[in-house]
């Protein structure tokens, strides 16, 4: 079965780029108004595997992320979750919720499975995860755990394992080790964050269930409130993204999202180089992000610098774009973006760069070039400083983008 939504007015649900148009959001939930709000994000994961199996994402993921709604909610639910070809758990369900009642602001996470089983070597039934963050009276807090009806290691029951003590490590023969209730949470100046997970895998030893080396996350759940602020802060930012017709070739490189900001601190993803095979060099980049939010007021920045791309016969120089948003407590907000190019030359002829919004410039035979690609909303905004459609490969290219925005 797929995914149920539920809101009233669920407003930004995360910063979606496509390539060659600039990220576009609805801020439909709030107005301009000064009154503070609160951030509600969360997810339950059925199962997620990490270190390069095949069929390795998430699975069964309910999530809600960057919004003021505390009556968004989703839920999602399958037979069997599988991993490397296995159904590790069956008769998976998440769901996560925001709230606003006598218990606080808050947001609640759950995962369930009614069997989780690898092969011979490990077997729970009836497990349900949970977890809650919260702010209450000028408090933040957070709860979380997991029960399990049954137990067995091999042949071996456990009844000692229903009711573990947070983060319990567990060797199992033939396979490696586990977590059972893995549970955590972290508290910064504008919020908390809380996770739960039923069971941890480390397959650390070979077996022919999961591949040596991989770690296998099943039902996994996190939830987090921003504490009340005039906004919610969101934006992200990306060097180079890339797609061949409907095909994606290259996702985001050096890639940062927010939903909270960064308590005023830049933090910088960088790369050496990024090679998309048989389209595009791009050389040295990073992108960059900092951002707040509090009583006062909330703002943002996303950045994005390239040294230089290659792409076919078209050499570009270094490349930058900017994207930043605020809004203050008297309900005042503003969006700006900046972008830049450096110089164009194609087998040693220099081109101008136009600096005018959504520019273009047709290289006959070669490609066509848009400059400072913007989409502009009233508390939105994202830039692509450069999109390159290449008319032999049919391919297309998004260099340097930035994108801010204020919900709330």
């Amino acid at each position: 079965m797929g995914p149920r939504i539920g809101y009233k007015k669920l407003a930004a649900v995360g910063v979606a780029a496509v390539v060659g148009v600039a990220s576009t959001i609805a801020l439909t939930s709030g107005s301009a108004s000064a009154s503070p709000v609160f951030g509600y994000s969360g997810y339950g994961i059925g199962v997620e595997a990490t270190g390069g199996v095949v069929n390795s994402g998430p699975q069964t993921v309910s999530t809600i992320s960057c919004t003021t709604n505390s009556s968004a909610k989703m839920s999602n639910d399958v037979a069997a979750a599988n991993v490397n070809k296995q159904a590790i758990a069956r008769t998976v369900r998440t769901d996560t919720h925001a709230f606003n009642n006598k218990n606080g602001n808050g947001v609640t996470s759950n995962a369930s499975a009614v069997d989780i089983k690898i092969g011979n070597l490990l077997h729970l039934t009836g497990v349900k995860t949970t977890t809650t963050a919260v702010y209450k009276n000028g408090k933040l807090s957070y709860t979380g755990g997991t029960t399990y009806a049954g137990v067995k290691i091999g042949a071996v029951s456990v009844p000692s394992l229903l009711k573990p003590k947070w983060n319990t490590k567990v060797a199992v023969p033939g396979l490696g080790y586990i977590v059972l209730n893995r549970v955590g949470g972290v508290k910064s100046e504008s919020g908390i964050y809380s996770y739960a997970q039923a069971v941890v895998v480390h397959a650390n030893v070979k077996n022919k269930y999961i591949p040596e080396g991989v770690d296998v996350a099943i039902l996994k759940t996190r939830a987090e409130i921003a504490k009340p602020a005039v906004g919610v802060v969101i934006g992200d930012a990306y060097v180079t993204k890339a797609n061949v017709g409907k095909l994606v070739v290259s996702g985001p490189t050096s890639y940062q999202a927010t939903c909270k900001g960064t308590e005023g601190k830049t933090i910088r993803a960088s790369v050496g180089e990024v090679v998309i095979p048989k389209v595009a060099y791009v050389g040295a980049a990073y992108t960059t992000k900092n951002g707040f939010q509090n009583a006062d007021k909330a703002a943002v920045n996303f950045t994005s610098h390239v040294a230089g791309v290659k792409v076919g016969k078209l050499s570009i120089g270094a490349i930058n774009s900017s994207a930043s948003a605020w809004k203050s407590k008297d309900g005042k907000y503003g969006v700006t973006s900046t972008s830049s190019i450096a110089s164009i030359t194609v087998n040693g002829k220099t081109y101008p760069v136009k600096t005018g919004v959504n520019s273009t410039l047709d290289i006959p035979g070669i490609a066509k070039l848009t400059f400072n690609q913007v989409v502009k909303q009233q508390r939105y905004i994202a830039v692509n400083a450069l999109v390159i459609d290449v008319y032999s490969l049919d391919t297309k290219v998004v260099v340097g983008h930035s994108a801010a925005g204020v919900i709330g």
